[in-house]
């Protein structure tokens, strides 16, 4: 498990936690085309933080499998909300999926945005506004 060691000498550190432009390759579940895109995963702990590095790798474990990108946004949320417990999660997953260009609709170069907000992103308008923008939406 890529969030089991936390670092709790923080020095009181309790404000954003954010990485962004988060490159990953993934599969459609459907169509077997790939999924590829960025991600920015966002968290306010709590009391512990985690490595940084470890963000990008809850990403590319659930990229790893067959997937759409709105399940593959949830998971990535739900399990640094569970394995965390931070005040806030937000993960915003944008991508380019090959079942646009290369079959069916055959339209190049659309993005799709996904997101999962939870806790104080979600319930509280002003961090939402701050995470947002920071990540650039």
């Amino acid at each position: 498990m890529h969030l089991g060691r936390v670092f709790e000498e923080v020095g009181g550190y309790d404000e954003l936690v954010l990485l962004k432009d988060i490159p990953f390759q993934s599969h459609c579940e459907h169509h077997m085309a790939p999924i590829i895109g960025k991600a920015a995963i966002a968290y306010m702990p709590t009391n512990r933080v985690v490595g940084i590095s470890k963000l990008a790798r809850v990403l590319h474990g659930y990229a790893s499998r067959l997937q759409v990108q709105e399940r593959l946004t949830a998971e990535v949320a739900n399990c640094i909300w569970h394995h965390l417990k931070p005040q806030g999660v937000a993960v915003v997953i944008e991508a380019q999926h090959g079942c646009m260009t290369g079959r069916g609709v055959r339209t190049p170069g659309v993005g799709m945005v996904t997101s999962k907000l939870l806790g104080c992103f979600l319930d509280d308008q002003s961090s939402r506004k701050e995470v947002l923008s920071l990540m650039g939406y």
